[in-house]
């Protein structure tokens, strides 16, 4: 993932903490820490595939 891709996940993240701070209904703060925290996932991971295993890999 570029740089430039990282910043603006990182600043949108930045934007969904503020507007759940501002926030008067709890349900409206709630549906923007869930999108900060998916914006700062995707600022921290970029492209990079998860290392997950399915169910039946555990076996």
């Amino acid at each position: 993932m570029a740089a430039h891709d990282r910043i603006y996940f990182a600043q949108r993240a930045a934007e969904e903490q503020e507007a759940a701070i501002a926030a008067s209904d709890p349900s409206v703060a709630e549906a923007h820490r869930k999108l900060q925290r998916v914006y700062l996932e995707r600022a921290s991971v970029g492209d990079r595939q998860a290392d997950v295993s399915s169910p039946a890999d555990s076996d």
